[in-house]
């Protein structure tokens, strides 16, 4: 079992060229929030961002390890679906607080864990941009008419049956998760923050002050200082 903050800001590594590829920014998850897709890696030095497959994996543990560095694709589109943050809510409107971690196995969500409560991919209902809600799926019913099924004789009056129109959802686009430097000074740190050369520049549970925020920001670790904090 892994979790995703532990995902995020981990090192790549290919193992056909020994290059160091970059760190993990973010993750892409699929349409149903139930596994990670691609993971966003970007460069230490140019900041530039990549997406690799998670198929494309072929070794996990401390680091991430890939055979082939064509299997990093430049130039699309990365969007974040990472729900970490988002708001949980139940089909009544019962607040179930933000969502803190993701547990998972070989890259499949298990459970989402907020500070009220555990939750897995199949009792969301809906997704969206800042909130998730919960509950059952509503099912729709299916227009139709209803037939004889053979002719007789004597007339019959035919019933016609019609259900509500089906309501079809607009498609839930994936979006960049993006915010103030600012709005991280007086926040905690939840893990230690490494510098360029491996030194630590924040400490773990140390006050977030506008000095460390010009650390990170020196250092390229604004990202990841963003999804570490509290």
């Amino acid at each position: 079992m892994e979790k995703l903050t532990e995902i995020i800001s981990k090192k790549v590594y290919c193992l056909g060229s020994g290059n160091g590829l970059g760190y993990v920014l973010n993750v892409v998850f699929d349409n149903s929030l139930s596994r990670i897709k691609s993971i966003i890696v970007v460069d230490d030095d140019s900041e530039l961002e990549g997406d690799i497959d998670v198929k494309n994996i072929k070794l996990c543990g401390e680091y991430f390890f890939v055979e082939n560095q064509n299997c990093l694709f430049y130039g699309g589109e990365s969007f974040s679906t990472n729900p970490i943050g988002k708001g949980v809510f139940t089909q009544n409107g019962a607040d179930c607080g933000k969502i803190r971690e993701v547990l998972l196995n070989n890259f499949k969500v298990e459970a989402f864990v907020t500070e009220k409560l555990t939750f897995s991919p199949k009792q969301i209902c809906v997704w969206g941009n800042d909130a998730i809600i919960i509950g059952r799926k509503k099912k729709h019913l299916v227009n139709a008419q209803q037939k004889p099924a053979f002719e007789t004789s004597q007339p019959q009056q035919l019933v016609s049956i019609t259900a509500s129109p089906v309501i079809k959802e607009a498609p839930v686009m994936p979006y960049r998760i993006t915010t103030d430097a600012k709005n991280l000074i007086g926040k905690m740190a939840t893990r230690d923050i490494f510098g360029l050369n491996n030194e630590i520049i924040i400490k773990k549970f140390e006050i977030i002050t506008q000095k460390k925020l010009n650390d990170a920001k020196k250092h390229n670790k604004l990202n990841i200082l963003f999804y570490n904090c509290k």
